[in-house]
């Protein structure tokens, strides 16, 4: 019985460790700004009595959500970075963001409720806070994933934005073999963009430039860039470019794609030619039987040949298994035959 009960002990103890205090909103964790602090999901439940889904739809499934919350000094907007994420699925986490009283779902305000579908580093930004006002933040692994990361709440970006818009603008991208080039022209807007980031994407592998903006001899910024590239590996690729603030935030200006396929083997020439002279007017018969089985894959009259042999295409007899043939060929009006031999390799 005591056996029993240190049992039971050890394991209330190691759930209780296993679960983060913030796991309920009573133990909602403040953060600071620009301190990073590193979180899990694992082994988290969900406070129904806390969330309100008619208010989220289909944008969040709880599942083992984490609360936390900021209180900006003044007005000024800021940015949840969520990085560094480690997922048991590659899915990632979801964010949802309001305000209210906690607890009280019926004053609930929802600013955001979104997730990128992956496990890499992305922002949301909150224009314009209200100063002194409690903003929540539920983080939750996409579709029941479980997820260790880092949170941040911060005066710069990092990552990608959560929600990416559609690109502001159109470019060139040409392909020859495995050489990409990538043109686009960009006019300074009202922003103050600092440099392009430039993302490369595919199933293998990603990569990225960084592509400082160019200047004229008056001082004036360029308005025409090239990025060269040169693909390795068969597959497609996706190519975006950003535009980067000294906050670090990111907007897409570009967005293409490219694929580099693997050539099609040449396939083995199908025609054969029998050398079978014959005179005009003549009616030829063929028949061809599988070597092997001794099968008759074709008997039919033939209109259509040279005085010099017959031609004949064995593509359709090869899509359907066979190789090896014994072609026979017979001449009605002067009563000769001859039989031909014809391999073909096997193909995978």
């Amino acid at each position: 019985m005591r056996e029993l009960f240190t049992l039971l002990l050890f394991l209330i103890t190691l759930w209780a460790k296993a679960q983060t205090s913030n796991d309920l909103s009573t133990g909602v964790s403040q953060l600071v700004l620009n301190t990073p602090t590193r979180s899990s999901t694992d082994n988290n439940t969900v406070e129904r009595a806390c969330i309100d889904e008619k208010l989220t739809g289909q944008c969040i499934q709880y599942h083992n959500d984490q609360w936390f919350f900021y209180i900006p000094a003044d007005g000024s907007s800021f940015y949840i970075n969520v990085r560094h994420e480690r997922c048991k699925d590659g899915r990632g986490v979801q964010l949802v963001v309001f305000k209210g009283e906690l607890c009280q779902t019926e004053t609930y305000e929802i600013i955001s409720c979104d997730s990128p579908a992956t496990a890499d580093d992305f922002y949301f930004k909150v224009n314009s806070p209200e100063p002194n006002v409690r903003y929540f933040m539920i983080i939750d692994g996409y579709l029941g994933d479980f997820c260790d990361f880092t949170l941040e709440v911060s005066d710069k970006a990092n990552g990608l934005p959560v929600l990416i818009e559609d690109p502001l603008a159109e470019g060139i991208l040409e392909v020859n073999e495995k050489m990409i080039e990538l043109h686009w022209e960009y006019q300074p807007d009202t922003s103050e963009v600092s440099h392009f980031s430039i993302i490369r994407t595919s199933k293998t592998d990603n990569k990225r430039w960084q592509l400082p903006l160019a200047f004229n001899s008056r001082g004036g910024v360029g308005s025409e860039y090239l990025l060269k590239d040169t693909l390795t590996e068969f597959g497609k690729y996706s190519y975006e470019v950003y535009l980067v603030d000294a906050n670090n935030e990111h907007r897409l200006y570009l967005h293409h794609q490219a694929g580099l396929t693997e050539p099609t083997p040449a396939r083995e020439n199908t025609t054969a030619f029998f050398p079978f002279a014959v005179r005009k007017n003549t009616n030829l018969q063929i028949t061809i039987t599988d070597a092997v089985t001794k099968r008759t894959l074709v008997n039919k009259f033939v209109k259509d040949y040279k005085l010099g042999g017959l031609q004949y295409d064995f593509q359709e007899l090869i899509d359907r298994g066979h190789y090896f043939f014994e072609v026979r060929i017979y001449d009605f009006k002067s009563r000769r035959t001859q039989t031909f031999s014809k391999r073909f390799e096997v193909q995978d």
